[in-house]
């Protein structure tokens, strides 16, 4: 009690030597607490720091209920449309195969058959694979197996030598043949037949009886873009000739040179687009002929696009669609057939245009059919040339792109299936594209021509199925 008062005293504040020995150098507050000076510095500091590690975690576990709701708003709803859309298609399938059985009887394929069973089939606005054969992919798998690609080491096989490579992969410079001169002008008369009678496009055999064989020329650029020559109307399909996938200096790289300059290539008559995908259409292409007279063909619900990189001359087809070409006093059409793939060059326009092949017609005699990118569908192909006539000229086919096949299979034939193709269409020749261009999958880079060509020997068929050579121009009568 002395203490205190003597400290509480105001004229003991006049005497600091009696006040400090009372009290010595230590502030007042911890001699009359009776606490250490340093544990309760420590302990205040503890404190301090607990309430700031405190707000920190706050704040850290706020972040991460925000980012797990976002996350959760944006997989949750886009798992039920997957879904949806999954169910959707399979129902419209089993359907289509019900009404099936009463157009067709048994083993019988009709002209309204095909048209029932395989027109386009859309699903909330957006269109989607009417084959029982096909499975959808999502952005899980999509993404899974980007993650799966980092941990592969060497990826494509593909050698650092430019010499090991250009010996594995030879590039030509094309040489146009001499006829292509001689033709310089576009197409000029056209017209689009939707949904005709089966009679109609028909191939009669006998209107080229006795004629001599029109030969064809086919110059493969890279992808599935070839140069194709016939009877001197030039067809340019799925141009591609960017040095990147994505832009003029950004995405997957060509691991080969482009055989030619596109200011060299001549003005082709006809452009055809199988669908949207990058490795199939390059602004390159669009800037060097979006003002010509060259009539691009493309799938329908690309014509926006298209207009959007001001081209000028374009037509949409929806599959069994046909068009109808004169020149130079000659009869041709483009159909626009199915294929087993899908579209879209961004996240958000996914489907939203349609895909395809086409099959090129001289006075409704199969020339040149182009696969552009397909899964197999058991009877498709078959139909298709029921259709359109058997014993196309030429089928150019892709034969790359399937590794993974658990996850590349439902969009894309491994070189086993190109043969079957072949014997479905009946084709004449083959060439397998849509390899040595740029990684895209999984396999070596030389396996689909080593594999494609290792068949076609097994087969006895090696000199009417094989891969080209890069710019190097083909003859075939």
């Amino acid at each position: 009690m002395a203490l205190c008062y003597k400290l509480l005293n105001p004229a003991s504040v006049r005497q600091p030597r009696q006040l400090l020995r009372f009290v010595g150098k230590r502030p007042l507050w911890t001699q009359l607490s009776h606490v250490p000076y340093q544990t309760t510095i420590r302990r205040t500091y503890s404190q301090n720091r607990n309430s700031n590690d405190s707000k920190k975690n706050s704040k850290q576990s706020k972040t991460k209920r925000i980012l797990a709701r976002v996350g959760l708003s944006i997989l949750i709803p886009y798992t039920c449309y997957a879904v949806f859309v999954s169910l959707s298609a399979f129902r419209e399938i089993d359907i289509r195969n019900d009404l099936l059985d009463d157009v067709e009887k048994g083993s019988e394929t009709t002209y309204a058959g095909t048209l029932l069973k395989y027109s386009p089939l859309q699903v909330l606005g957006r269109y989607e694979n009417p084959f029982a054969e096909y499975r959808i992919q999502t952005v899980y798998e999509f993404f899974f197996n980007r993650v799966v690609e980092l941990f592969e080491s060497n990826r494509g096989g593909v050698p650092k030598d430019p010499e090991v490579m250009a010996e594995l992969m030879p590039v030509h410079k094309p040489e146009w043949p001499d006829k292509i001169s001689q033709t310089t002008d576009n197409l000029i008369d056209f017209r689009v037949i939707h949904k005709e009678t089966p009679e109609f496009s028909t191939f009669d055999p006998s209107t080229v009886e006795g004629k001599p064989p029109i030969p064809i020329y086919n110059t493969w650029l890279g992808q599935s873009c070839n140069y194709v020559i016939y009877n001197g109307i030039k067809i340019l399909t799925d141009p591609i000739f960017g040095e990147y996938l994505l832009g003029d200096s950004f995405g997957p790289k060509r691991i080969t040179a482009i055989p030619a300059d596109i200011k060299d290539v001549p003005v082709p008559d006809i452009i055809l687009v199988s669908h949207n995908h990058p490795d199939h259409l390059d602004k390159v292409s669009l800037r060097q002929w979006a003002d010509s007279n060259a009539l691009w063909i493309v799938p329908k619900g690309m014509g926006k696009f298209m207009r959007g990189h001001e081209v000028k001359n374009v037509i949409e087809l929806s599959w069994w669609d046909r068009c109808e070409l004169k020149k130079d006093g000659h009869h041709y059409d483009v159909a626009c057939t199915p294929a087993m793939h899908w579209s879209g060059r961004y996240i958000y326009d996914t489907n939203q245009s349609l895909w395809c092949t086409f099959m090129f017609r001289h006075n409704r005699q199969p020339i040149m059919f182009h696969g552009g990118d397909t899964g197999y569908v058991n009877d498709l192909f078959k139909r298709i040339g029921q259709i359109y006539g058997e014993g196309v000229k030429l089928a150019i086919l892709p034969c790359g792109q399937y590794c993974p096949e658990w996850h590349q299979r439902p969009r894309h034939i491994n070189p086993a299936e190109v043969i079957r193709i072949m014997d479905d269409l009946s084709a004449q020749n083959v060439l397998g594209v849509h390899w040595g261009t740029f990684l895209l999958s999984g396999e070596h880079f030389l396996e689909p021509k080593q594999k494609l060509e290792g068949i076609a020997d097994v087969k006895g068929i090696s000199k009417h199925c094989f891969c080209p050579e890069l710019g190097k121009t083909i003859r075939f009568d």
